[in-house]
């Protein structure tokens, strides 16, 4: 289990790999989907990506980012927000 953070999650992906991204912001495995948004019957979906090659991504880990589930930096404006 993945606690959200204050900083990216960095990941190394693979060509052809697809995750499942958390979007509802519940998830206990952040920042990947658990499935925490049909608990709660929230109606939205998972941010799924596919791939199409090897690289490093980095992931939201404060559930704050306009470009989720990639970071983009709003991390460094919550200083008194907890993540």
């Amino acid at each position: 289990m993945t606690a959200w953070q204050n900083k990216p999650f960095k990941i190394e992906v693979k060509k052809n790999q697809s995750l499942s991204f958390c979007s509802c912001g519940f998830s206990e495995d952040a920042p990947y989907c658990d499935n925490s948004h049909k608990k709660r019957k929230l109606k939205i979906t998972p941010f799924i990506i596919h791939f199409t090659k090897d690289e490093t991504i980095y992931a939201c880990g404060c559930r704050y980012s306009h470009n989720r589930p990639y970071c983009d930096g709003t991390h460094k404006t919550l200083k008194n927000k907890e993540a």
